[in-house]
């Protein structure tokens, strides 16, 4: 219906001449549809993004509140990773106040040695399977600084 109105208004306005009232009606749809064109480009699409996995942060317990910056985290290897081969050294990040120790499967605490501004494992003579990986941090007094979670890791 308001087609027919704008008809009327534009041949009224070209004096009755049905030719130029159906060219104008043409320009006039012709930029009407530019300007929706441009009014679709300019806006922002909108996309599905893929939810990707949170990576939830290990938490580490802090024991000695003498060392409010102390840190301790296992580098390599990483969560489920599979290791293969006779030797792997176990890297580990941690805070400079004190020395590292480790322990497999909840067994005996063994000492870390220090270089490279890492402190590092030399594992050796493991047996396959699946496998838990824990490391604390420890004050030259001998008192316990930081407790990192256990990583776990499979042997093949």
């Amino acid at each position: 219906m308001a087609t027919k109105v704008l008809k009327k208004k534009v041949m009224a306005a070209a004096g009755g001449n049905t030719e130029a009232a159906e060219v104008k009606e043409t320009k006039k749809k012709a930029a009407a549809k530019k300007t929706t064109a441009k009014k679709k480009a300019a806006a922002p699409k909108k996309t599905a993004k893929a939810a990707a996995p949170k990576k939830e942060k290990a938490k580490v317990k802090k024991v000695n509140g003498n060392y409010p910056d102390a840190y301790l985290v296992i580098d390599h290897p990483v969560e489920t990773e599979t290791i293969c081969g006779d030797h792997y050294a176990v890297r580990i990040g941690a805070s400079t106040d004190g020395y590292v120790e480790i322990s497999f499967d909840n067994g005996e605490w063994q000492p870390c040695r220090f270089g490279g501004g890492y402190w590092w494992f030399d594992w050796a003579y493991y047996n396959k399977g699946d496998h838990s990986i824990a490391v604390r941090l420890i004050d030259p007094s001998g008192n316990l600084i930081v407790e990192a979670p256990s990583r776990k890791c499979a042997i093949c």
